[in-house]
């Protein structure tokens, strides 16, 4: 699971202070600083209208479910995503990358470790849809977890490449092949 991730850091990174220089311009606000918890708005990259590049827009993370009482929704399950009727349509139609510095993962001693990439940013894997009131919802997929963070955790966010943030947002069977890879380097670091 993935229920808390950083997109701001203490240094100053230039593609991160790019991110939210955008997203303040673009949308008039001035985003809060800190971790990204769910039902935060944060940042978001979706596909452009004309299928070319990313657009960074302003979305909520969780799907508000209404079954018995209400639930809110923050991950979906890759290896089960196209089996569900609450996430397949959005998988297929509205995948997204979610900009962090890294994420959060607990063990079951409750010490918190932050796992970052080798680069200062990296994409969480996701997809979105708007709600009745036109508000866009996003969730970050999950899956299996790699070396460092199978130590700590037995689920960990699907994280895409830049190299392949195209291939994720315009191209379904190239999204599949992603969610399913494991070529990613992550470092850990245990939060007091």
């Amino acid at each position: 699971m993935c229920g808390r991730y950083v997109l701001y850091t203490s240094d100053e990174i230039e593609e991160i202070n790019a991110i939210i220089q955008e997203v303040n311009n673009k949308h008039h606000i001035q985003l809060k600083k800190g971790d990204i918890y769910p039902t935060n708005t944060a940042p978001v990259y979706a596909p452009c209208p004309d299928h070319n590049g990313m657009s960074l827009e302003l979305m909520k993370w969780g799907y508000e479910k209404h079954l018995k009482k209400k639930t809110l929704l923050i991950n979906a399950r890759s290896e089960t995503v196209l089996e569900k009727t609450t996430f397949k349509n959005d998988f297929l139609e509205r995948r997204c990358l979610i900009p962090a510095a890294g994420f959060y993962e607990w063990n079951v001693e409750k010490e918190k470790f932050m796992f970052t990439g080798d680069s200062h940013l990296i994409y969480l894997g996701g997809f979105y849809h708007k709600d009745k009131d036109r508000q866009e919802d996003f969730v970050i997929m999950t899956k299996s977890p790699v070396d460092p963070v199978a130590e700590i955790h037995n689920r960990m966010p699907v994280i895409i490449p830049k190299a392949n943030a195209s291939d994720w947002l315009y191209n379904t069977d190239d999204a599949i092949r992603l969610m399913r890879s494991d070529l990613v380097n992550l470092k850990r670091e245990r939060i007091s």
